[in-house]
Parts: structure tokens; sequence; C-alpha cells
């Protein structure tokens, strides 16, 4: 209720005050006498107006003149209708009915001035109807928004600004308990007497600026010297007055001061418990360091090794766990899928581990606490997959969104491990990191679930609604981000190739890059609404690209192109190579000049007939009519790896 009114409303409102002010007697308060005679005035001014129109009209009548005396009867029709709407179609009957009545009786003779008279009856009768329809409506708003004001359980006040500042005009039974006050002590005292001038000009500067305040928390005075504390709204209406709506809080104050001092006390204790034992797990790790160091015994070392790779593993459960208590506390933001896994690249390129990201332009909607989802799931695979050379990291589109899939090759999880690893129980505990990854995917309406076959490498893929994830560049709502300086030079961003060519997907801001090299190859342009675009760097110059273009019923491969100056050296199959891994996870088909299907082939293409391509990629060649071989192109299609 503190917040009941609206633009909408407020002309409704005033009218409903200035009723309220004229029709005391509807409510339980004490009125003058005069007010209980205001019935009769109105019945006076009807009869009187009815009485004086028939009999002007029925004299206009004996003396030959019916034009405009008969507009004198809207006067009582109008007054009645008004007055008494349920009864002012019958008033207007009445009236109308008499009028006609007069003229048949009096000029009956005349067939034009009975029709006149039939027509203005009708219109005298239409015109009571319509008054009291509208009367009515009127009337039941009125009803209404004097019910929400006086039995509201939010505080309501009526002020009226005057010469000596703003002054109440009416107050509810609510906001008279709140105050401590009774309605007659406040009916005409100033607004200072219960609120301190200073948040008075506050207030009614916002109410000038935006025309309604929502909720402004605020504390009023009580007369025995105390205070609560209320959350206000207000609303300007017409002729200098405004309405005023508050609810106390001041219980729900205190309870949220006390759950923070408690909840801060806890947070210090945790963070001391925290503290202190990574204090102790630091003291373990170098107790076993020292220990290895001075040990020949080579089995004993190797439990050395075992205790330190636990005692690393459990600092770094510590660490999620005192991550997961602020869970929710920061709102959720659009986050960098690509520059979160690189800002944790130190921790994942060890070893002889292979790591690969393939999500530069992918930007997803999550918890902040999302980067510690992202790098533990992948230090995870990489500290304890067993036999594991490669981590890759890609995305999917799908009808339901996108999954974002991080798989390695090493031995994988056994089925009937799951859907335990994700639960707290899992290991004695030891699933709790991938528990807390579930619960903060969770805040934003992702779920993760491991896909991957025992044997052949773990997959974790986690699902992301339609509305919760964004492809940089390729619309406003997913704008394009700022270029990096020297981005083929930056750290270690992109993939090597086996061959030592650095490869990485171009993001939208990059794609010149690729036009650039495509000057001579058609003159190709990119667009970053459909195209993903990887190129081959030697040093801090690209040297080769492919593209990977979406259409509406399929992803076709196209513009593969390496400058002459560069050609020899490998780099189309390092950009075939990252364009694959990263895109391979959807069906791709291509048309190949003849003389290259070899060159696709080593990339899972194969031949097929141009009427297994998806049509509108098949349309780029319509002007063949069919004829690939004369066009020196062969359709090409490489399904998804199981």
């Amino acid at each position: 209720m503190a917040g009941i009114i609206t633009p909408l409303m407020r002309r409704s409102l005033a009218g409903t005050w200035l009723a309220l002010k004229r029709n005391r007697r509807e409510f339980p308060v004490n009125l003058p006498d005069i007010l209980s005679k205001r019935d009769l005035i109105w019945d006076a001014l009807i009869g009187a107006s009815a009485f004086t129109a028939l009999i002007l009209n029925l004299i206009g009548l004996l003396n030959g003149i019916t034009v405009a005396l008969p507009h004198l009867l809207y006067i009582p029709v109008v007054l009645a209708a008004y007055r008494y709407p349920k009864w002012g179609l019958f008033i207007a009957g009445c009236i109308g009915g008499t009028y006609f009545l007069m003229v048949i009786l009096v000029a009956g003779s005349s067939f034009t001035t009975i029709i006149e008279a039939l027509v203005r009856t009708f219109v005298v009768v239409g015109i009571g109807w319509l008054i009291a329809v509208l009367s009515f409506r009127l009337r039941e708003r009125q009803d209404l928004y004097q019910g929400l004001f006086y039995h509201s359980e939010a505080g309501s006040i009526l002020l009226k600004d005057t010469a000596e500042g703003r002054v109440i005009e009416e107050v509810n039974d609510k906001a008279a308990e709140l105050l401590h006050r009774t309605a007659p002590d406040l009916t005409g005292a100033p607004l200072t007497l219960f609120w301190s001038s200073d948040f008075e000009r506050e207030l009614f500067s916002q109410l000038r600026r935006e025309g309604a305040v929502h909720a402004m928390e605020t504390v009023f005075p009580l007369p025995d010297g105390s205070s609560e504390t209320v959350l206000v709204s207000a609303a300007l209406l017409p002729e200098k007055r405004a309405i005023i709506t508050f609810v106390e809080i001041t219980r729900r104050v205190h309870a949220e001061r006390a759950l923070k001092a408690a909840n801060d006390k806890l947070k210090l204790l945790s963070r001391i418990s925290h503290d202190h034992l990574h204090s102790t797990i630091d003291q373990m790790v170098q107790t076993v360091k020292n220990a290895d160091a001075h040990c020949s015994d080579t089995v004993a070392r190797g439990f050395f090794n075992q205790m330190r790779a636990l005692a690393l593993h459990l600092s770094r459960q510590l660490f999620l766990t005192e991550s997961y208590k602020n869970l929710g506390n920061s709102p959720p933001a659009w986050l960098g899928v690509q520059q979160i896994l690189e800002s944790g690249n130190s921790a994942l390129t060890y070893g002889s581990v292979s790591v690969r990201f393939w999500t530069e332009r992918l930007e997803i909607y999550a918890d902040p606490l999302f980067n510690e989802v992202l790098i533990h799931l992948a230090e995870n695979a990489i500290s304890h997959g067993i036999k594991i050379k490669n981590l890759i990291v890609t995305y999917h589109e799908t009808r339901e969104g996108l999954d974002l899939i991080l798989e390695d090759d090493g031995i994988g999880i056994p089925a009937d491990k799951k859907q335990r690893i994700f639960e707290y129980d899992e290991g004695g505990h030891a699933g709790i990191g991938l528990f807390i990854c579930r619960e903060i995917l969770g805040v934003t309406g992702m779920t993760i679930a491991e896909t991957g076959t025992e044997g052949n490498g773990a997959r974790f893929v986690i699902h992301v609604p339609p509305d919760g994830y964004r492809i940089e560049g390729t619309g406003d709502d997913a704008p394009v981000r700022s270029l990096l300086v020297n981005p083929a030079t930056a750290g270690l961003r992109g993939a090597r190739y086996p061959t030592g060519t650095l490869v990485r997907e171009l993001s939208a801001a990059e794609f010149p890059v690729a036009e650039a090299l495509w000057t001579d190859y058609h003159e190709t342009k990119g667009d970053p609404r459909t195209d993903r675009i990887f190129a081959g760097f030697l040093h801090d110059a690209a040297v080769s690209v492919a593209r990977c273009r979406k259409h509406p019923d399929g992803f076709e491969v196209d513009a593969v192109f390496t400058p002459s100056a560069h050609r020899g050296h490998g780099y189309a199959h390092a950009v075939m190579w990252g364009l694959v891994e990263a895109c391979g996870h959807d069906t791709l088909s291509m048309h190949s000049v003849k003389n290259l299907t070899g060159f696709y082939n080593y990339f899972g293409f194969v031949t097929i007939m141009e009427s297994e391509l998806p049509p509108s990629i098949r349309q780029r060649y319509a002007w063949a009519d069919g004829e690939m071989e004369g066009a020196n192109v062969s359709p090409m299609k490489r399904s998804p790896l199981s």
C-alpha cells in the first residue's frame, strides 16, 4: 500500500477528495446539522427547475413557440441524473414524457410538431441516461478510493499546500495509530508536527522532479519521545494537494541490524578459522617438502608426494567453501568465458597437458563466482585426470540454449559415479568442490552434468538457458568489445598447433584482420552476426584464416585462405585444426575446390551429393545448376564425432 498511488489514479483521487470534503455524511464523524439538509436543497432545486422548465414550455406551446424553450428541460434532467444516478433514467423519462404529452394535448394537430417533440423526448431521456451512467461510475470510483484511503493497513495522509505551509486535510485511522495521535489532533496540523523540515524539503523536491516517491525510508518522532522507522510513498495531486502513505518497519529494521551484527561476527570467526587452517596447511606442505628433501627412500618419497597433493587439494577446497558464503551477494553480470579461463592460465598450463580454449566471443550472464567454477573444473581435470594429454573448452548452441563443454582425453569417470560426484558426501566429502560449483551455476539457472565415456575422457557440460548467454558482436544487446593491444602476443592467448603456429578465434573487432588477408580472396567480408573466424599467427601478424558461417539450416566452412607469400608452412592446416576443434560439435558443410578434397578429408570431411547439402548452403552455387564438375567444386560434409 505504501506505493499504491499511480499517475493513473491522481485525477480520480482529486475529485474524490473534493467530494469527500463536501459529503462527509458517508463516514462515521460528527457533521454540522446543515449538511443533513443537503438532500432537501437538491430535491428542491431539481423540482423547481423541472416545474419551471415544463411551465415555460407549456406557455410556449400555447403561443406557438416550440424551438428554444425545450432546451430548458436539460437542466432538471442533468441535476437529477447527477444527484440520483440510479433514478436518473426514470426522472428523465418522466420529464420527457410530460413534455411529449403536453405537445400532443396542445399542438397535436401538427404531425411535424409531434415528430419533433418525440425526437426531443428521446434526446432528453438519452442525456439523462448518459449523465446517470457517468455519475454512477464516478460514485463507484469515489467509493473505491475512499475505501482504499480509510481502510488501508498503511497510514494515509492528504496534504494541502497553503500560504502557511503544508497542512493535513485528512488522515485515516491507521495513520493516526502509527503516529500515536488522534485524527482531530492531526487534521489541520502542519506536516512538521511529526516530520523534520529537512526531510520534508527532500521529499517534495523529489516529488517535483519525478512526480512520485516510492518506499523512501525515514524516521517519525512520537509524542512519548520515541521514534519509529517507516517507508514513505507519495504522489502529487491537482489543486496543490499531495497524498502520502507509509508503513512502519521498525521491527524489521531492528531485526536486520541484529542479523547483520550476527553475520559479521560469524564472518569474522570464519575468516579466523580459514586463516588458521590455511596456515596449518602451508606448514604441512613445507614439512612434507623438507622431509622429502632429506629422504632417499623411493617408497617413502611417493607417500610424501601424495601427502603434499592432498594438502594442496584441501587448500583448494577451503578456498571454494570460503567463496561459497559470498554466493548471491553480488548481482549477476556478463562474464567473458575466454577472459576467465586465460586469467587462470598460469595454474592450468603445467606438465605435458595441452590446454585449449575456443570461447573467444562467448559471454555468460552469471554470478561473479562463475569464475571459480570454470577455473576449478579446468584445474580439477588437470590435477586429477589420469593419462590426460589434452583439455579443450568449446561451446555448442542448441534449441534449448547453449552447452559450454570442458572435455579431456583421460580415463574418464565411471558411469555409476557421474551423478554422485556432484553430491556433498561423495568420497568422504571429496566431491565438495563440484557440489559448490553446481550450486553457483544454479543461481542463474545453469546446470552441469558429466557426459563423457569411461576410458575416453571426462566431459563436463554446463547448460546455459537461452537468455543467459550472448556472442560478442552479434547485436545491440551483445556489443563489440574493445580491441586489445597486440592481441597476438598478449601472453599465451590462443592454442599451439603441433608445428608451433599460434591459432585463435578473432573477436568481432578483429574481423578487419581477416578481411585484409581476404583482399586477394574475392574481397571476402566477415559478419560478426553469423561468422566465427580463426586465424594463424606468425609473431604478431595473421598469415592464414578460415571461417565457419552460421546459416538458418546449417554451418558452412569457407574462405580458407593463406596468402601466397606464406604458403607451404602448414598454416592452413593449423587454422582448419582450430576451426574444426572449436566448431566440430555441429555438422559442417562446404564446397571444396576439387584438388583440395584430400586436404579436407584429413579433418574428417567426406564428399557427398549436392542434394545432401542444407538448402541455404546449396543455394550459394545455384548458378552452377547442379554442374559441380563444371564449377570445379565438390560438396563435402563433416559430422560431429560421437
